[in-house]
């Protein structure tokens, strides 16, 4: 019996034509008893794109103040990456807001800059009780520099186990996934 390969979705084919990914990774994920093969891609974005919002389940962002990158240890490790999902009647830069603040204890200071998105394919059959877009969904990712710190925002059980900001140098020297190389030298050359 030949394996199921879910097909991409019509907007986001339109909407990725004539765009080359900065990077590919594949990626097993495992969690609340769903097990998915995936395939994350890594694009390039102007500020002026619209990339089709059903499919955006979070926001992320290359959170900077002074130079400096912000850096997020969690159980698996470390990134520079910071967000998450996108909560039911909340726009897209009001959940990046609330989330660098559950995660890292930074406002944002100023008008965040969109500069990428992940495109995740999952290649395995469609989960029961997965309620996110299939088979395709993206995570945007801004480029946001921080303002005030209130530590006290963080959530106090959250999966992020700290945060803190570290000069360009330390962050080469961090395990990045190939998506974040992308994404980093592409904030360099903004």
């Amino acid at each position: 019996m030949p394996a199921h390969r879910p097909s991409v979705d019509r907007s986001l084919k339109t909407f990725l034509r004539g765009r080359s990914p900065l990077a590919e990774e594949r990626q097993d994920w495992r969690g609340g008893g769903i097990e998915l093969l995936q395939t994350r891609a890594t694009y390039s974005l102007t500020p002026s794109d619209s990339p089709p919002l059903g499919l955006v389940t979070s926001v992320r962002a290359l959170l900077t103040r002074g130079g400096r990158i912000m850096v997020v240890r969690d159980p698996e490790g470390e990134h520079i990456i910071p967000g998450g999902r996108v909560d039911a009647g909340e726009g897209l830069l009001e959940a990046l807001e609330r989330e660098l603040l559950e995660e890292t204890g930074w406002s944002v200071h100023g008008e965040p800059v969109l500069i990428g998105l992940f495109h995740y394919h999952i290649h395995s059959i469609k989960p029961s009780g997965y309620r996110y877009p299939y088979p395709d969904f993206l995570q945007l990712v801004y480029r946001a520099e921080a303002g005030r710190h209130s530590p006290e925002a963080m959530e106090a059980d959250g999966y992020e186990l700290g945060a803190g900001f570290r000069s360009l140098n330390d962050v080469h020297r961090l395990t990045l996934s190939q998506g974040e190389i992308a994404l980093l030298q592409l904030m360099q050359e903004l």
